[in-house]
Order: structure tokens, then sequence, then C-alpha cells
């Protein structure tokens, strides 16, 4: 019983933090490689009449907007993007629809896109209006063939050169190609309007939320925002305080507020560990002293016939250490194999947001420890008053 309040304890305690680090992993992952200084900025639809327009307008980003925005002191990167879905593309005989992306330099090196094959869309590619493009790993999957760098594309009716294989992007997006924001724009966007860019910010930049007058953190935004909007309200004629006309993402505040959940679940978690601990130690405690209890007849007889108090002392306090540190350790090592088994039985690549519920050792081993002490203490306190009782009230106390 004592061994099995031992081992469960840490086996729960083993458990708890590994599930607790599988979650921390599968959210940092959700974020992939991208900068976590990362803010986007989408083009939406205006909610507030302004100067004389109407809402419900639809807004768009052009060339100038980029200019402007790439320009402020805060930003250190900058990509404009603009994109197509369902856009037809074949090589040979193999066809697929996929999602179609313009984009500028600083793409890849905002959103950090793992090269498998070749190289991404460059500076050069943009300057040039190449007709160059990247395909994702999604893309390669649907054409049937991996040995594409090199060859060419047809997209539509234009040709592009295959100049490199990405990873895939969000699941969401489903298959996506690469070419050069600007010829994109020439070719596939006669108006020259895009909705979206993403910059990375240096340490200039301001993006805590801020919540005052009672407002929902989601309806708040950080002087950053607040700089976006004052700057592109007049140039695309809407209102500054107008939220619907411009989605920013700030990616910055979002990160920062998902480590503060996990530590707070992390933290949890280890109130509940230690509360498993304390339990389990009750219960180590309480078995002891009725182990020992039920042995004092056993210590009068080995003390009349001449056992020493230290003997009787180190044999409990033996059996005691043993105990508690074999199931102690048996514990740690199921919780262990558990949490191995269960990290090999989640997809990779898949949607849940668990990866590698790994376990902070040394922390397990502190607990394992803690209740072999507890076990000790337990076992010792009775054992030493036993042993002072006269062997004659020892052995009569079963009576």
């Amino acid at each position: 019983m004592t061994g099995f309040a031992v081992a469960w304890g840490i086996f729960i305690l083993v458990v708890l933090l590994g599930a607790s680090n599988g979650l921390k992993n599968g959210i940092q992952e959700s974020y992939g490689s991208k900068v976590t200084n990362m803010v986007t900025i989408n083009a939406g639809w205006t909610s507030m009449p302004y100067k004389g327009f109407k809402e419900d307008r639809e807004l768009f980003f052009t060339e100038e907007e980029a200019e402007i925005i790439a320009a402020l002191p805060e930003v250190e990167l900058f990509a404009a993007e603009a994109s197509k879905w369902g856009t037809n593309i074949n090589y040979g005989t193999n066809y697929a629809s996929v999602n179609l992306k313009g984009v500028q330099g600083d793409y890849q090196e905002i959103f950090r896109n793992t090269i498998y094959k070749g190289r991404f869309i460059n500076r050069l590619d943009d300057r040039q209006r190449a007709k160059v493009c990247v395909i994702d790993r999604r893309t390669e999957e649907e054409l049937m063939t991996d040995d594409l760098v090199g060859k060419y594309l047809q997209v539509g009716e234009i040709t592009f050169l295959i100049v490199g294989i990405c990873e895939n992007g969000e699941r969401w997006e489903g298959a996506t190609i690469y070419i050069p924001f600007t010829t994109y724009m020439m070719l596939f966007e006669p108006d020259r309007h895009f909705d979206h860019m993403a910059v990375m910010l240096n340490d200039k930049a301001d993006t805590k939320r801020r919540t005052e007058n009672k407002l929902m953190r989601w309806d708040a935004s950080s002087p950053f925002e607040d700089k976006v909007r004052q700057t592109l309200a007049p140039i695309m004629q809407f209102d500054p305080n107008d939220q619907r006309a411009l989605w920013i993402w700030n990616q910055a505040d979002d990160y920062e507020s998902q480590q503060g959940i996990m530590n707070a679940i992390r933290i949890f978690v280890l109130i509940i560990g230690l509360c498993t601990l304390v339990s389990g130690a009750v219960g180590v405690s309480n078995i002891m002293l009725v182990s020992v209890k039920e042995r004092t007849k056993e210590f009068g007889i080995r003390k009349a016939i001449g056992a020493p108090p230290k003997t009787i002392l180190m044999t409990v306090v033996g059996e005691s250490t043993l105990i508690t540190a074999l199931f102690g350790y048996i514990g740690m090592f199921v919780g262990i194999g558990i949490m191995e088994l269960v990290n090999k039985m989640i997809p990779t690549g898949g949607d849940v947001p668990f990866s590698n519920p790994t376990v902070d050792i040394p922390v397990v081993i502190t607990a394992t420890m803690i209740l072999v002490i507890v076990g000790v203490i337990a076992g010792l306190i009775p054992a030493i008053r036993a042993v002072k009782i006269k062997p004659i009230e020892a052995m009569n106390a079963g009576k």
C-alpha cells in the first residue's frame, strides 16, 4: 500500500507535467517559424461614414500605401502580398487548383518559409518582374512528381520557371505557389490593388494593447496600430477610429498573451502536482504509522533478546527508504513511458495543439526524493516511540 501510494503520486505528477509541456509545445509550434514581432495589416470594410463617403465600402491597398508603411521608423522588414484563390495550374498532364500569391522579397524573412529545394522569391525577381515561381509541398504532391525545380509550370495561360520548393503554409490555405509581387500585379491585377501587408517591427515599436475605458482586449489597439490607422486614414478615406477599416493582427502581443496563459497553466499544474504529492505523503505517513504500530510486539521481542534501539531504527528507516524509493522510481518511469507512448501516437503535422510532452526530470526526481524523505520520517517517528517502550510492555502491546 505504501509503494502504491508513492508510485501513484509520482505517476500523476509526471503525467500532469508532461501534459502541460505538450500543450505548451503544441501552441509554440502553431506559430511555426514565424517571427514573434510580426504584424499583418489587411484592408477591410468601413463601418463608419467619412467625409461624405458611406459605410460598408470595401478598401484596397495600392503601392502608395505600401511605400508609406514600409517607410515607418518602427518597420524593419516589409512585404506586400496579393493572392488569388482557385488558380488552375498544370505540369504536363497533371493539373491542380492552387492559391496564387504575389509576394515581395522580405516575405521569406518575415514568415521564415523553409526551402527544401532551390530558393525563394528574391528582390531581383521582384525588380525584374520575373516569371518565376516557388511551389509548396502540397502543390508538389498534387502534381505527383518531386523533380520540379528548373522545370516550367503553366499558371493559367502563362509559363513560369519553378525555382524552389518550400514548406506548406497554413492548413486552411491549401496548395500554394508564390510569384514576384510585381509580376502578379502586372499579369493578374490590372487595377494594382491588393489587401495584405506584413511587417517585422524593431525595438522602437510599441505593440502593447491598451485596454483603458473598460474595452475588451480585442477591441483595444496598440500605439503602433493607432499610428497605422492615423497614417492611412486620410489616404484611403476612412475614419481613424473605424476598427473594421483595417484588420491588424499583432502577433507580438498575441505571442506574449499566449506565454502568459501557458505560465498560468504551468503554475496550475504544479499546484495540482504538489497537492497530489501532499496527499501521497499523507497516505505514506498513515500507512507507516499503522505498520510500525503493528510491529511493536516484534520490536519488544528483538529488544528482549538484546537488539539495540539503533538496529531497530535502522531497520525501519531502511525498509521505508527501500519501499518509497523503489516504487517512487517505478511511478516515475511508468509516467515517462506513458508520455513517450502518447508522443509517438500524436500525428505529425496534424491539427492537434499538442506536441512532444516532455517531462522535467529534475523536478520529478526532486518530488520522488521528497516522498522518500516523508516515508522515512513517517516510519522514524513511531519507531522512536516504539523503541523507548520497555520490552515487556512492547510484547504485551498486541494483547
